[in-house]
């Protein structure tokens, strides 16, 4: 198994349970912490994520620009804290299910597929570009389905 599918699945657990703290923090029936603060926090995290990694893989080899990269990490960071913001607030809604929300808003890995074989050109070729395609088809459907009421 490659060791990025790997990572991923990890990664994909830690969201998992993410969500699950962000409902607990914010829900009127939990804690009901007001979003922008409980963002904050988050936020206090990930950058203390970004000490660590710094500590534990340091910038090395050659074309490493840190300082570049920071820089032009600052509006990733805008647009994903803005859009943990919004989710923040949609959970402090008593009638908001997470079970429901996270399938919805997890429908951004078709932007993120469709952003990368346009400016990224990375189309899939053959079996993977199919394999793609019926994910992709997959989650529309999924999200379709969530959505009906």
């Amino acid at each position: 198994m490659k060791s990025w599918f790997i990572i991923g699945i990890v990664a994909s657990l830690l969201y998992g349970v993410s969500a699950i703290l962000f409902k607990m923090l914010t829900a009127e029936r939990f804690l009901g912490g007001p979003p922008a603060w409980v963002l904050a926090g988050i936020g206090t995290g990930i950058a203390l994520c970004g000490v660590l990694g710094g500590i534990l893989w340091p910038a090395s080899g050659t074309g490493a620009n840190t300082l570049q990269a920071c820089l032009l990490a600052v509006p990733a960071g805008l647009l994903n804290g803005f859009a943990t913001l919004l989710v923040l607030w949609a959970l402090r809604s008593s009638t908001t299910n997470l079970s429901q929300l996270v399938p919805v808003y997890n429908t951004n890995t078709l932007v993120a597929f469709f952003l990368a074989v346009v400016f990224l050109k990375e189309l899939p070729q053959g079996a993977d570009l199919l394999r793609n395609l019926a994910g992709a088809l997959l989650i529309v459907i999924g999200t379709v389905l969530i959505g009906l009421k």
